[in-house]
């Protein structure tokens, strides 16, 4: 389904961003427009594909309660909801949705790079794209800002603020060596990206697709130039 995804992206997605609803106190990104209208109507989001997929399809979310990960398999309508809940971005949205009647937010708080599931799982060759150079690192998040985005659910903002950037930092050394039998590549900006996380003009995005194509075509060449033993530098 990558085609329905590059149409979202290039004729789409500058409507998600709105950034004058900052002056309302109302959410900047638009999740209902972006998941109910668009996903389930205009470039409909085919489920009977899911179900018909010779593989899994996880989407990580954290628990409002708890603030521990969930890999919901998602097989059916609430794929939407699901994914209303992961876009949920702290302050940029209200934080959260609900999927059968409980709530979560993104699940990059609790697992923002959830590769050491997927080891716990069997995978043995396991692809990654990131968008930062290699040598980021997550840093913590001021407390008083878990409490402003998460005032209601003090789990949530404990985890966002104190271990979001220790998970994060610990699969990226995982990923630089994973154990044995265990391939993982990683793609990644060779250059900065054109665009940020509230870019909505039409033009900076297809060039950031483009960028994105051309770096992830070269990446692939030198990979199938090197031996599959072992994990590839990223």
């Amino acid at each position: 389904m990558w085609e329905p995804g590059l149409v979202i992206w290039r004729e789409l997605a500058c409507n998600v961003i709105r950034k004058s609803n900052f002056l309302r106190h109302t959410p900047i990104i638009d999740l209902a427009y972006l998941v109910d209208h668009v996903m389930r109507k205009h470039v409909p989001l085919s489920v009977e594909a899911l179900q018909k997929a010779p593989t899994r399809f996880f989407i990580v979310l954290t628990d409002c309660h708890t603030g521990e990960p969930v890999y919901f398999h998602v097989c059916d309508d609430r794929v939407f909801a699901a994914l209303r809940a992961t876009s949920s971005l702290a302050m940029a949205t209200r934080g959260y949705d609900f999927v059968d009647g409980k709530p979560y937010a993104d699940g990059g708080v609790a697992d923002p790079i959830p590769v050491r599931r997927a080891i716990e799982d069997g995978a043995t060759d396991i692809t990654v794209v990131m968008t930062h150079d290699p040598d980021f690192r997550l840093k913590p998040i001021p407390r008083w800002m878990g409490k402003l985005a998460y005032p209601e659910f003090p789990m949530v903002a404990k985890i966002w603020t104190a271990q979001q950037n220790v998970h994060y930092n610990a699969a990226l050394d995982l990923m630089k060596r994973p154990p044995a039998g265990v391939r993982i590549r990683v793609f990644r900006p060779m250059r900065p990206l054109p665009v940020g996380s509230f870019t909505a003009e039409r033009k900076l995005i297809a060039a950031a697709l483009a960028l994105g194509h051309d770096e992830a075509s070269q990446q692939m060449e030198t990979m199938e130039a090197k031996p599959v033993d072992g994990p590839v530098p990223g």
